[in-house]
């Protein structure tokens, strides 16, 4: 788990808005797809095998932190 503060230093004001929409699945994860999984690499094995998981894993992970953060 992520803090707020984590996230904050972490990404710009426009990356957090871009992070929200693809919560919200406005937008798509591949915009931001290298930045989130640099974000969490020290949380999260990559699963070589399947794409799909580790894009539902790590938007479950943000769409959480954002959620304990207040943010969303």
């Amino acid at each position: 788990m992520k803090t707020l503060k984590e996230i904050k230093d972490h990404f710009s004001i426009e990356e957090i808005k871009l992070l929200i929409e693809i919560v919200k699945g406005r937008q798509d994860f591949d915009i931001m797809e290298t930045a989130i999984r640099d974000f969490y690499s020290d949380e999260y094995e990559p699963n070589q095998k399947s794409y799909d998981y580790d894009k539902e894993i790590l938007i479950e992970k943000l769409e959480f932190d954002f959620e304990m953060g207040g943010i969303v």
